[in-house]
């Protein structure tokens, strides 16, 4: 049965008759929070120690803490030249599903490379999971090979020529761990921070480019300070600025191209993300002059610790999103989702490719279940 038009359209209007004074609550909450952030502006130190003592009380705690720069910064466009080299990786991934014929899954990955003064040029690696690669894999298992996967590809990309490089990626750095850390977890995950520990090496620039961000961290970092030290911990607990978040809190103060201060990030994953790789970021107005649009971008502890390096970073994406006209996002991370996106007439390729090998070998690959069957039966526009 399709959707009821009739029950969605009473509860639309009902929303509707609830969103001015919802509005005029975010308006009250924003403002609260924007008197906390004006009055932190020459009290990083102070903030940096309560957001530790928080830390130390609260192993669950996510929040922001200054870095190096004032925390009310607003920085203008570098008067710099973009990265000579900018590497983006892209994943997808094809799901182990006990409703298909046969078991298998794949992750395939995208990448472009612009260089000044050579065309782009496209990568792809894709790799078949079965058998032992997929016995008991979850979900975020195989998202966490992805990721692992589109490092180690622009690790490989890194390598190429000499000169200043980005590397970017779509979403943030971090990489949440499961409840159940077990030992291949583990050793994936390492992977993945020897990836990233090899781009340092190799002065790769490396960042994680969030769209539309609805990321809290500096307003979790205000509810830290508004109040005293004392009861901190349950003003967390409680959040009295929950609602507002980091964009509608800088939204006003970054114009077309400026970004924001640098802050790192306290979570826990910083034991892992530790030293060079600790995760910092700053928001960057990627929009126009009426039409604002803030990016959070994720970069390591070695980048931040130079300047130039983080300028340059500043110039690139504004150079890249500048690519996509009206809608800015970094061309090239568009491009890199393109080439890595498996949509559903390859995924029913692979699956007949294996069918035919696996009978060629005298192995029956069974069927598909009664309800996949059906299910396909409306047909699909996509697989990913």
């Amino acid at each position: 049965m399709p959707v009821d038009f009739q029950q969605i359209r009473n509860q639309a209007v009902e929303m509707g008759r609830q969103a001015p004074e919802q509005m005029q609550r975010s308006r009250t909450l924003l403002q609260n929070a924007l008197e906390v952030f004006e009055s932190l502006g020459d009290r990083s130190e102070e903030v940096r120690e309560r957001v530790q003592k928080a830390a130390a009380e609260d192993k669950k705690l996510r929040c922001a803490f200054p870095s190096s720069e004032p925390i009310l910064d607003s920085i203008s466009e570098p008067d710099c030249s973009p990265a000579e080299v900018t590497l983006a990786a892209d994943g997808s991934q094809i799901n182990p599903s006990r409703h298909e014929a046969a078991d298998f899954g794949v992750v395939n990955c995208g990448a472009l490379r612009m260089a000044t003064e050579e065309l782009p040029r496209e990568f792809v690696q894709s790799h078949l999971l079965y058998f032992e690669d997929i016995e008991g894999k979850s979900e975020e298992m195989i998202a966490l090979m992805r990721d692992v996967s589109e490092r180690k590809l622009l690790v490989d990309l890194a390598k190429e020529g000499s000169g200043s490089a980005v590397a970017l990626t779509d979403g943030m750095l971090d990489i949440y761990r499961e409840p159940r850390q077990d030992a291949e977890f583990n050793r994936r995950f390492d992977d993945y921070l020897a990836s990233l520990r090899a781009l340092a090496e190799l002065k790769t620039i490396v960042a994680g480019y969030v769209d539309k961000p609805r990321a809290d961290l500096l307003v979790r970092m205000l509810e830290l300070m508004d109040g005293t030290e004392e009861d901190m911990l349950q003003r967390a607990r409680e959040r009295p600025l929950g609602g507002v978040t980091d964009a509608m809190l800088l939204h006003g103060r970054l114009q077309p191209g400026m970004r924001s201060a640098v802050f790192g990030i306290e979570s826990s994953s910083s034991e892992q993300f530790n030293g060079p790789l600790r995760l910092h970021f700053f928001y960057l107005n990627v929009g126009f002059e009426n039409l604002p649009q803030l990016a959070r971008v994720e970069i390591p502890a070695w980048v931040v610790e130079d300047p130039a390096l983080v300028d340059t970073l500043h110039a690139t994406l504004l150079f890249q999103c500048r690519m996509t006209g009206s809608v800015p996002y970094p061309y090239i991370l568009h491009r890199a989702h393109e080439i890595a996106v498996v949509g559903l007439a390859e995924r029913e390729q692979i699956g007949a490719m294996i069918d035919i090998e696996l009978r060629r070998n005298g192995v029956d690959p069974g069927i598909r279940s009664s309800k996949q069957f059906m299910k396909d039966l409306a047909g699909k526009a996509r697989y990913e």
